[in-house]
């Protein structure tokens, strides 16, 4: 071989070398910039109210064509349709794709990419965001509900055109900030949580298939359905909802699919609007079911004061009415199916779970309170102030022993008392002095720092949670328990065993 020969091949090897480093250096970039933008997004799984992120991620785990029913909307949305719920009564596989202040826009092409993997035969809207809700943003909505929307749709046509729309309409979002979200989130450096570390683990966990429960009861907010309105005045809808409202509607049309258009129970709904829904769902052949309207509320025994979380969100017993009333719906549509869904039947068992959750927060008896805490999903905080035992039940007792708590309190009448149980993990104390602990949930980065105090004078109760404070710091046992799924609290109670019916402060 001759020299020239040999230098060219060299320089053939140099030039791999390099070729290969550039390479490799390319994608460990890739890498670091595909984690960084991961990091930096906002996230919102179950222990927030709206799991935004759980729906949109979740959804993408479904198996292909096996979501039957399809629900979009605002919150409104999200917390008034359960799919679980549709499975267990009727049969019918459904995914809930709403999400806080979901605009139409985000509405249709959330549809147009569910359309790439899912099969719906029919899809049903929620219409609060057709009237005015945010005339100061383009798209009627806040603009940082639109990103929770669109950050967790996967990169595809769909969404290149949907982020180009958004841009196009508001001019104040940026198109390159949905390809480098450090653009818009580049603040969030000084803030990240715990999810933004666990996102990997936590966004798998999609169990109730977008619905987001609660669990409270709105009380008197002074909501009256009304009688159907006769059509004359109407509301308008904000035009660019409505142009998205035909552009659903026809790409419904164009896959077959039946569109239902809802309106759950709202005080913020009016005969007008709803003459408006009316009106158009009368034009295009649609059907339009108002809950607010004083027939159909009475038919499904709706009651706002204790099915209504607030003025226009659906607590979970307000969101099964409504959900069965719906089942009725696509059962005479020919939608329920006998056969089994394998992803539905694996999610029973946490849905019934989360319908014990939601009950908890209402039990105002001291034993069956005790009763239902027996629960490996819960850890479990008491904190007593004060008196605790002079009307403190043997039964009540026996019932705290059943948790894990070892200490009879009625051998240290006066003192302070507390306990921390979670799984096999009890620690408890009593005594007349301050007593103190704090500690790490096992599997969890959760912090909690208990205390108890008694003696005329110095009486206290106090349970923080992740630096909140939790107890209600009443006289008589103080409860917070911590839903380990969840990954967060779900009740805050104080029973007074120092008065003789024991009863529940909240």
């Amino acid at each position: 071989m001759n020299q020239k020969t040999q230098d060219n091949k060299k320089r053939q090897q140099t030039h791999l070398r390099f070729a290969l480093t550039c390479t490799a250096f390319a994608a460990l970039l890739f890498t670091c910039i595909f984690f960084v933008y991961q990091l930096i997004v906002p996230k919102f799984f179950y222990d927030n109210d709206w799991p935004t992120t759980s729906t949109y991620c979740g959804f993408y785990q479904l198996e292909r064509h096996t979501a039957d029913v399809l629900f979009f909307g605002s919150s409104h949305a999200a917390s008034f349709f359960i799919p679980q719920e549709l499975y267990n009564s009727y049969g019918i596989t459904s995914y809930n794709l709403g999400c806080e202040q979901q605009n139409l826009v985000v509405s249709y092409y959330w549809l147009k990419e569910a359309l790439r993997c899912q099969q719906p035969k029919a899809v049903i809207l929620d219409c609060y965001m057709l009237f005015e809700y945010n005339a100061k943003e383009p798209l009627n909505t806040a603009e940082s509900c639109t990103r929770k929307a669109m950050d967790f749709m996967k990169w595809s046509s769909v969404k290149k055109e949907a982020v180009k729309t958004i841009c196009a309409l508001d001019e104040n979002q940026s198109l390159l900030s949905y390809y480098f979200p450090n653009l818009r989130y580049h603040t969030r450096w000084k803030g990240l949580f715990e999810n933004d570390f666990l996102a990997g683990r936590r966004k798998t966990h999609s169990e109730l298939k977008g619905y987001a429960p609660l669990a409270g009861y709105c009380g008197d907010s002074g909501f009256v359905p009304f009688e159907r309105p006769d059509g004359e005045t109407k509301t308008p809808m904000v035009p660019l909802m409505e142009a998205y409202l035909d552009k659903l509607r026809l790409l419904c049309e164009q896959n077959s699919i039946s569109l239902i258009l809802v309106k759950n129970p709202s005080t913020a709904q009016t005969a007008e609007k709803s003459a408006a829904i009316r009106d158009y769902s009368d034009r295009h052949g649609l059907l339009f079911l108002d809950f607010n309207e004083k027939s159909l509320y009475e038919k499904t025994g709706y009651r706002f004061e204790t099915d209504n979380h607030d003025g226009g969100h659906g607590n979970l017993w307000g969101a099964r009415k409504v959900t069965n009333y719906l089942g009725h719906i696509l059962k005479d549509r020919s939608l329920a199916d006998s056969k089994a869904s394998p992803q539905w039947e694996q999610t029973k068992a946490y849905y019934k779970g989360i319908q014990k959750d939601c009950c908890l927060t209402h039990i105002s008896d001291l034993d069956t309170y005790l009763f239902q805490l027996k629960d490996s999903r819960y850890s479990i905080f008491i904190a007593s102030k004060g008196d605790c035992t002079s009307f403190l039940k043997q039964s009540s007792a026996g019932l705290l022993a059943r948790i894990g708590c070892r200490t009879n309190l009625f051998e240290t009448p006066g003192s302070a008392f507390f306990a921390v149980i979670s799984g096999s993990n009890i620690t408890e104390q009593t005594g007349m002095e301050e007593l103190t602990t704090d500690g790490t949930l096992s599997d969890s980065s959760v912090t909690y720092e208990v205390l108890s105090a008694a003696g005329e004078g110095n009486e206290k109760s106090s349970i923080f949670i992740d630096a909140e404070e939790r107890s209600k710091n009443c006289r008589g046992l103080n409860f917070v328990v911590y839903q380990n799924d969840t990954q967060r609290v779900i009740d805050s109670v104080c029973f007074d065993t120092g008065a003789d019916t024991n009863p529940a402060v909240r």
